[in-house]
């Protein structure tokens, strides 16, 4: 684990570290590979949202601007997370380039380093209110299998993804399956949920994820809050060890909100049961009539 003093000793040298990754980019084959994922998995251990030099980050922003022949797809997924999403004047063109090079490289032979470099830019990008909408299906759908979290994401306050205009934006897309891979994804980080948010998420859960068709979605939903809160509970201890930006966060408020988002989660199931037990009770009744007119002669004197 690396401790609190390496931290500031490796940010004390963020120029340095990142003007290599200009050089990097141009070295050729496994030369170019290997000194970027260095310089990536330095820049996934920092704490600090501003890591790469300003300079260095500006020129960083042509890979996504440039035709697809001069960037590998690979170097486009390694590189994205050093680049602030929000800073530069990224669109919908930026987030369709970065997208189609993640697919290409996850294509190939999956390495857990591409995974959370993928992870961590997606975090970047839906944190940003005119990009987010741009994100494609695929993206969301791979996210929401992912199990590990950036250790940076908590830091990133200013530019939080977690917040209530999010969560209506997803909504307001329509689509049921990016909205259930943008609450899996943002429930991953175990941080704690703004009070609007988690009120906008309950919400949400009452009334799009509602209802005998989408049990399965709620399953998954409730999946993974069983393993967040499996991870609040673990002590103090290991939440040091996992998530030291989280260690002074008041465990017993984050997890009262996650169980309220449990909670809610079953009360919506409870009542989708109900709706098909009636359901299934009123086609047994409706089924037994037909069975009876069918079976007995009615008698022609009988007035209705």
């Amino acid at each position: 684990m690396v401790e609190a003093g390496d931290l500031i000793a490796i940010y004390s040298k963020r120029k340095a570290i990142s003007a290599l990754l200009p050089y990097a980019i141009r070295l050729p084959g496994d030369g170019q590979q290997k000194m970027i994922g260095a310089l990536s998995g330095t820049h996934r251990t920092s704490i600090f949202t501003d890591f790469v030099w300003d300079c260095v980050e500006l020129r960083m922003t042509v890979l996504l601007n440039e035709p697809r022949t001069p960037s590998p797809d690979r170097v486009i997924t390694l590189v994205s997370p050093y680049l602030d999403w929000n800073k530069y004047n990224f669109d919908r063109n930026t987030v369709t380039r970065w997208s189609t090079a993640v697919l290409a490289t996850l294509a190939v032979p999956y390495t857990e380093e591409v995974g959370q470099t993928v992870v961590d830019t997606l975090w970047r990008i839906a944190s940003v209110d005119t990009l987010r909408q741009h994100i494609p299906v695929g993206i969301w759908l791979w996210s929401s299998n992912q199990t590990f979290i950036p250790p940076a994401w908590s830091w990133h306050h200013e530019r939080d993804p977690r917040g209530w205009e999010a969560t209506r934006q997803f909504r307001a897309l329509g689509d049921i399956e990016i909205l259930k891979s943008y609450l899996l994804l943002v429930w991953l980080d175990w941080a704690p949920l703004h009070g609007t948010a988690l009120v906008e998420m309950c919400t949400s859960i009452r009334e799009d994820i509602d209802g005998i068709g989408m049990g399965q979605h709620r399953q998954d939903l409730r999946k993974r809050l069983d393993h967040v809160l499996e991870q609040l509970a673990r002590g103090q201890e290991y939440l040091y060890r996992h998530r030291p930006d989280l260690y002074t966060v008041c465990r017993r408020t984050t997890k009262d909100q996650y169980r309220e988002l449990k909670r809610v989660l079953l009360e919506v199931d409870g009542e989708a049961m109900q709706t098909l037990t009636r359901t299934s009770s009123r086609m047994i009744i409706l089924f037994d009539l037909l069975t009876s007119v069918g079976t007995y002669r009615i008698s022609l004197d009988v007035h209705v």
